[in-house]
């Protein structure tokens, strides 16, 4: 009994309310349903938005796989891939201008290429070929030789700069082991087959003039010196190029004092040390230079 007169009594305090409060409270409750309705509508436009540029990343991907596999020569493959993209972007232009091309390309047939037994000259060329590769330059030059002679036109271009480099690498060889003449020999047959080679004309140059060098050693000591020099410009460290241009120097200036020609004897030993400067030569040089003097004064 004393509940129920407690209800009723709740009921007309709620009722004695103002209509504000009603009012306020009904504006709240709707406010709240937009901003429910707001962001059911944001969520769904958001999941669409991830939907779409996830489907876009897809065909793409697609798109690209279809391509590779055009350019590795697998033009089913690719019409499939293709078609696969269709179903997923129904308007998707490049795989749809891109079918009918594919279609075309697998309707052609290959043509069948016909294998032959390699020529006898196809053989003597790969035997060739695998001297050249194990640095066997004598062999090689033997093996591409033989090829020339069976038939002059085969290769022609890579025939000439295999022999070329083959020359060159057997004259280094030779130089190597003291062959000298034979080495120049084999520069002039490298510089044949291709004569634009700077850095192959100088040691082709070198090497000849070391040649000479000692063809005219012992002989001809103005000759040797010019020689020398030449080879000391270009490189003063080529083989022993140094010591022997300063021997030469002292030799040509004992044979000068030889001749009682102290000053010009003198003047010989001066770039002997100048090129190599050794203690011994300085006395020598000064005694002749004190010989000019007395010479002079006489």
């Amino acid at each position: 009994m004393e509940t129920q007169e407690q209800s009723g009594t709740a009921l007309l305090s709620l009722k004695e309310l103002p209509s504000i409060f009603w009012y306020i409270v009904a504006s709240a409750s709707g406010l709240a349903l937009i901003l429910i309705l707001v962001m059911v509508i944001l969520g769904y436009r958001d999941g669409l938005q991830r939907g779409e540029a996830q489907k876009r990343q897809q065909v793409a991907i697609m798109l690209q796989r279809a391509s590779d596999m055009l350019e590795n020569g697998q033009p089913q493959e690719a019409l499939a891939a293709y078609r696969l993209i269709l179903q997923v972007d129904p308007e998707n232009e490049a795989a749809r201008n891109a079918i009918p091309a594919v279609e075309a390309i697998s309707t052609v047939e290959p043509v069948p290429v016909e294998e032959t037994a390699p020529s006898a000259v196809d053989l003597e060329w790969a035997k060739a070929l695998k001297l050249y590769d194990a640095g066997r330059w004598q062999e090689a030059i033997q093996a591409f030789s033989l090829v020339q002679s069976m038939q002059a036109d085969y290769r022609s271009e890579e025939m000439n700069q295999n022999l070329f480099i083959s020359y060159v690498e057997l004259a280094r060889a030779v130089t190597a082991e003291g062959s000298l003449e034979e080495a120049v020999q084999l520069f002039d047959k490298a510089l044949e087959m291709n004569a634009n080679e700077p850095l192959i004309q100088q040691e082709r140059h070198m090497t000849a003039q070391y040649v000479d060098v000692k063809t005219y050693w012992g002989a001809d000591w103005a000759q040797v010196i010019l020689l020398l020099e030449d080879l000391y410009q270009i490189d003063p460290e080529y083989r022993d190029v140094r010591f022997l241009l300063q021997r030469a120097h002292v030799q040509q200036g004992e044979s000068l004092a030889g001749e009682e020609e102290w000053c010009a004897a003198a003047s010989e030993f001066t770039s002997a040390i100048a090129v190599l400067d050794w203690l011994e030569l300085r006395g020598r040089r000064d005694e002749l230079a004190a010989q000019c003097r007395n010479a002079n004064v006489g």
